[in-house]
């Protein structure tokens, strides 16, 4: 796969926090069933999916305006923090929804995925100002 360096770190971390997500909900599904089992998959999903747009925001973001690379994505962690602090105090959980599990997950996931991160960044050999 030919593409940017934002593009490889897209799919080295997306990888690592779907096989982590599917490790965890895999664990879940064993040791407490079911609702363990989507509770760990709704955690750890919207970790990957919140993830995924930020790093994808980026990678377009380096193909089209390479100067705006680290502005969106410094932009991007902001307003992915600032939705979620806005959102989730409305969200009622439902009765189905195993508190520790969806926590592990996200934790896990959030985890292995910025491990992934910074072992791609340390592949990548990027100028602060591209045109520089």
């Amino acid at each position: 796969m030919t593409g940017t360096g934002w593009r490889q770190v897209l799919v080295r971390t997306t990888a690592a926090g779907v096989a982590t997500l599917v490790a965890v909900t895999v664990t879940a599904l064993l040791f407490q069933g079911s609702p363990a089992a989507v509770s760990a998959a709704a955690g750890g999903g919207i970790v990957v999916v919140l993830s995924f747009l930020s790093l994808a925001l980026i990678d377009w973001a380096e193909r089209h305006r390479p100067h705006l690379s680290i502005p969106l994505f410094m932009m991007g962690f902001g307003v992915k923090i600032a939705a979620l602090a806005l959102v989730m105090p409305f969200v009622q959980p439902g009765d189905w929804l195993s508190p520790a599990w969806a926590l592990a997950a996200g934790i896990a996931v959030l985890l292995v995925w910025q491990v992934a991160e910074v072992l791609s960044f340390a592949k990548m050999r990027l100028a602060v100002e591209p045109d520089a």
